[in-house]
């Protein structure tokens, strides 16, 4: 029942009205098909039932087979494969198409601003975005949770020879560009009281989120040019320090601690 609302949602966020949504997904489900049929498999009412299958048909989503010797007039749908391409260059068309138009109702520009996000959809949808949009370079810093559904990601972008550095919390379960292990996630775990996550793409465009241990989440993406600075240094420092503390293990915890606790102590010179 969940896969099915969620399925009826996704449509409908795509364009689709509740009926169409529903229509469709009841043709797949028991094509060839009448409208009638379809009505009684989908809950659209049968006053409405026509009306939503003709703007099915004239979309291309789904089509009439020739009438049987009966008259009876069947549906068949488009499959989800052949739907979801169809979907795709439609929507890749249109955007192409849009965003020309679009810049000139924008003479500002917005590169200053920072947008924030407020939940882990927000999070997920806007960072799996932005490495989609690479083109030359990734810094990533993660934790275990996040490193996990960027995954899919990362390795798509390394396989475009996209040069990535992943600094992760703890150690990493994925192998992808150049990978590092951050030596003392506990010691900044219990410092930030949480978990962090920082991205960085072409050196043009960052997110940063925070995981608190409290269960707050919150988060932000920006194409402000100090901002993205920052957080690029900020991850290359994290490689750096990484690199370090695998070299010279010994000579690190003997002099900063097991944790490299005093290497933190940055209000403390002779720490």
């Amino acid at each position: 029942m969940m896969s099915a609302t969620r399925t009826l949602d996704l449509l409908q966020q795509l364009g689709f009205t509740s009926y169409e949504a529903k229509a469709y997904s009841a043709c797949l489900g028991c094509q060839p098909a009448t409208a009638y049929e379809i009505a009684k498999n989908s809950g659209v009412p049968s006053s409405k039932i026509y009306e939503t299958v003709n703007k099915l048909v004239n979309r291309g989503i789904i089509q009439p087979l020739p009438p049987e010797k009966d008259n009876r007039l069947e549906y068949v749908a488009l499959s989800p494969d052949d739907f979801l391409a169809e979907m795709q260059s439609t929507m890749l068309s249109k955007t192409k198409e849009l965003g020309p138009l679009l810049k000139r109702l924008s003479p500002n520009d917005t590169s200053s601003y920072i947008w924030s996000l407020s939940s882990q959809n927000q999070i997920r949808t806007k960072a799996r975005e932005i490495i989609r949009m690479a083109e030359k370079t990734i810094l990533v810093s993660a934790w275990k949770q996040e490193a996990d559904w960027l995954e899919p990601e990362l390795l798509e972008a390394n396989a475009k020879q996209i040069k990535i550095a992943l600094v992760h919390f703890g150690k990493p379960e994925i192998q992808v560009g150049a990978t590092y292990h951050h030596p003392v996630e506990n010691t900044i775990y219990n410092e930030k009281k949480g978990r962090g996550l920082t991205l960085v793409v072409d050196s043009e465009i960052v997110l940063l989120a925070h995981y608190g241990m409290d269960g707050t989440i919150d988060g932000a993406w920006s194409r402000n040019p100090s901002f993205v600075t920052v957080a690029e240094d900020y991850v290359k420092h994290d490689v750096y320090i990484t690199k370090v503390t695998r070299f010279l293990p010994d000579a690190m915890k003997l002099r900063f601690g097991p944790q490299y606790e005093k290497l933190r102590a940055v209000f403390d010179s002779e720490a």
